[in-house]
Formats: structure tokens, sequence, C-alpha cells
């Protein structure tokens, strides 16, 4: 498959909005099966429905708030940690190229 940069700025800045949000899915959808949480399970503590929950694992919702992350994270025990750290090689990829 050959490599094409993204020449166009609105494209590519949602392609980058939408690595972020796929790596932030994914990364709690980690989190809950360390905890051995099913989604149902995850959502009864979030209070929320698992449709929900299916939604921010799959990186589908669209109005995931600073505070629904602090909840997320408090229900399994974490805290947030924000940075602006640089991106591996797989995120700068994932930003550069399609």
């Amino acid at each position: 498959m050959k490599k094409v940069k993204l020449k166009n700025k609105v494209f590519k800045q949602t392609c980058q909005i939408e690595c972020v949000k796929v790596v932030l899915a994914q990364k709690i959808a980690e989190l809950r099966e360390d905890e051995k949480l099913t989604q149902a399970e995850f959502a009864k503590r979030l209070g929320v429905s698992e449709r929900f929950v299916s939604q921010i694992e799959t990186a589908e919702e669209k109005s995931l708030t600073i505070e629904t992350l602090i909840k997320i994270a408090a229900s399994l025990g974490r805290s947030i940690n924000i940075s602006f750290s640089r991106f591996s090689k797989h995120q700068q990829s994932c930003l550069k190229e399609v």
C-alpha cells in the first residue's frame, strides 16, 4: 500500500483527533479489562448505559468530557495525568500518513 501524506489541513487535523481518541478508547478498555470488569459491570459503576461504555471504548462517543474521564478514572481506582509528550513512532505515522 502506498503511503500518502495528508495535504488537506482540516482532514489532517480530523485524522489526528481520531487517532488520539482511539488511543484513549483502547486505554480505557485495557484498564477496565485489567480490573476484570465486563462493560455491563463498568457501566453500572459509572451509572451509565452499557452502550455508552461501548461507545467510549470504540471511540464513537462524541461528548466525552474531562468530568467523565475523571469519573472513569476514579471508578477504576486511578487518577488522570495529563501530559503533552512527544509522539511514539506509531502515533507519528498515524498523524502523518494514511
